[in-house]
């Protein structure tokens, strides 16, 4: 079998197309799409074996915000350092086709989107991962990820348990010296 190429992959390029098909495979395009399209801020890794996709990441940069609260006055604050927003990328969806799982393409793809966290000068990398996705687990937990149990409010719906991951990529003396501004 031939290995998997991790790329990131961008409407100009012609894999996006190959990209589409595998996230309509894995049910994922009503997340990860926007009709269609990518989502603004978003960034999309593939493992590409020819000219299929057969596993990929989408992340997407944010300002890391606490939420509000009557301890911050009901207003939702960004964490800062230095009087800038401190960033996070989110990750947004996350598969590996069946035929192609527990051969190092999933690792690969959270590696190559922690890559670019850093890149991007952003202090964490984070996602939600939902209870019955033990795999994901396992990962996360080798990688270095931490871990916090939550419910995750599914609109219009019941909450589902789950646990939120973070790691930490890019951390400066400033940044331990955050501030809530």
């Amino acid at each position: 079998m031939m290995p998997a190429e991790i790329r990131e992959i961008t409407p100009e390029q012609a894999t996006w197309t190959a990209l589409v098909e595998h996230l309509q495979r894995v049910t994922m395009a009503r997340h990860a799409l926007v009709d269609g399209a990518a989502k603004p801020d978003t960034y999309y890794f593939g493992a590409c074996i020819d000219k299929q996709v057969i596993g990929h990441i989408s992340i997407r940069q944010q300002p890391i915000i606490v939420p509000a609260s009557p301890l911050t006055d009901n207003e939702a604050l960004p964490l800062q350092r230095d009087h800038q927003s401190l960033a996070e990328t989110f990750v947004q969806t996350f598969a590996v086709e069946v035929d192609h799982q527990r051969q190092g393409y999933g690792r690969a793809l959270q590696q190559a989107a922690l890559d670019l966290t850093a890149r991007l000068g952003c202090y964490q990398m984070r996602s939600w991962s939902s209870a019955d996705k033990q795999a994901n687990y396992a990962l996360k937990l080798s990688m270095g990820f931490a871990v916090f149990p939550a419910l995750y409010p599914m609109p219009g719906g019941q909450p589902i348990s789950g646990a939120y991951f973070v790691k930490i990529v890019y951390e400066t003396s400033e940044s331990k010296n955050a501030t809530l501004l």
